[in-house]
């Protein structure tokens, strides 16, 4: 059973790497040239090619892959904080709103309730191959196909956007509860 599952497994990898080398293949682009082409904005073009109009959009990679990853990496910030920046994100929020929530002032045990353990989405666990490189300095060198990267950032993206919503509805539940405990206070002090 357990060489069974290996075997699978790896044709499952053998499978995903191939599919990414096809997807990462440099293609030459000038079949995908139109003809009576028009510039929309933003690179965005329409044309004539095979008899059909397209819509063709032609964004430079580095640029679009670094937006991508600006995008992941900030939304993830904005979800957990970031410590180098001393910021302290919507779960930051939320956890503050529960430990105040749950004060002795507002009717609570005064004692912090756990709450879920932050879950960090964006892996940038690198393996490095160790080497030297040409000019003799000692370095680390990662490799993946283009493919493959622009799925994992756009898997963070989609994860990170149901965490975001996530946590701004919790933020938003604990501030009416915090709000509602604080009218209860008022109420008894008057």
């Amino acid at each position: 059973m357990l060489k069974i599952l290996t075997l699978v497994l790896a044709l499952g990898f053998i499978g995903c790497s191939a599919s990414h080398k096809k997807k990462s293949k440099v293609h030459d682009l000038k079949e995908m040239q139109l003809e009576k082409e028009q510039e929309i904005s933003g690179g965005d073009k329409v044309g004539i090619r095979d008899d059909t109009f397209k819509v063709q959009k032609k964004v430079m990679l580095v640029e679009s892959l670094r937006d991508l990853e600006n995008t992941a990496f900030g939304m993830e910030y904005e979800v957990y904080g970031n410590r180098v920046y001393g910021t302290k994100g919507l779960y930051g929020a939320y956890r503050d709103c529960r430990t105040e929530v749950n004060s002795i002032i507002y009717g609570g045990s005064g004692k912090m309730k756990p709450i879920e353990p932050p879950a960090s989405v964006v892996n940038e666990d690198k393996k490095f191959k160790y080497g030297i490189d040409k000019k003799g300095d000692l370095v680390g060198v990662t490799e993946e196909f283009l493919s493959e990267r622009i799925e994992r950032f756009k898997k963070y993206k989609v994860k990170l956007t149901k965490r975001l919503n996530e946590y701004e509805t919790k933020v938003r539940i604990c501030e009416n509860d915090l709000k509602q405990a604080k009218l209860k206070q008022n109420q008894k002090s008057q």
